[in-house]
């Protein structure tokens, strides 16, 4: 028998330990082994941008009465942008509805009924009236993603020069005598 069968066979039975000894390590500490999920953060916007938006949703609503799947379709186009400038994830519809759940638990269905009916718009086959419901939900998600944490100021703020202190002597008094 030559040497390399009896290697071989060792490092087949260290393998083996070792294989078996991970097991108990994971079942120990199983949080450890996940992968860990980030809360998700929102990117800075000045308050001059936030009114844009603001003011580009006040158009696309304003043409609501006259072309209403239009103006949903352009509602959710503006509310993904905002999304998007905000720091939300683009990767996918699912991972993007998980962090607007975390972050505005009370409107996260808001982007998934302004996306479905967008769908339902383009396709032609939405009543008026869910549309505008969904353009509701949206309207309050939006204004939740502009109010939200972190602002960065319009304008930088202007340094202060600091002025020393000056020292005033202490004020004599002068007695008046008749």
């Amino acid at each position: 028998m030559s040497i390399s069968a009896p290697a071989i066979l060792g490092v087949a039975a260290l393998m083996i330990l070792a294989l078996v000894m991970a097991r108990p390590v994971r079942r120990a500490h199983p949080g450890r082994f996940r992968r860990r999920v980030s809360t998700p953060r929102l990117e800075p916007m000045s308050r001059s941008e936030a009114e844009q938006y603001l003011a580009q949703w006040a158009v696309i609503s304003g043409r609501f009465v006259e072309s209403p799947g239009e103006a949903t379709i352009r509602a959710h186009e503006l509310l993904e942008t905002v999304a998007t400038v905000r720091g939300l994830p683009t990767a996918s519809h699912e991972l993007r509805t998980r962090a607007l759940r975390t972050l505005f638990p009370g409107h996260a269905e808001a982007a998934g009924r302004l996306r479905a009916a967008s769908g339902r718009a383009a396709a032609g086959n939405a009543d008026v009236e869910s549309l505008r419901q969904a353009m509701l939900a949206g309207r309050a998600l939006l204004t939740e993603l502009l109010a939200a944490a972190p602002r960065v100021p319009d304008v930088a703020p202007v340094p202060q020069r600091r002025v020393p202190a000056r020292r005033v002597p202490p004020q004599r008094s002068a007695t008046l005598h008749p």
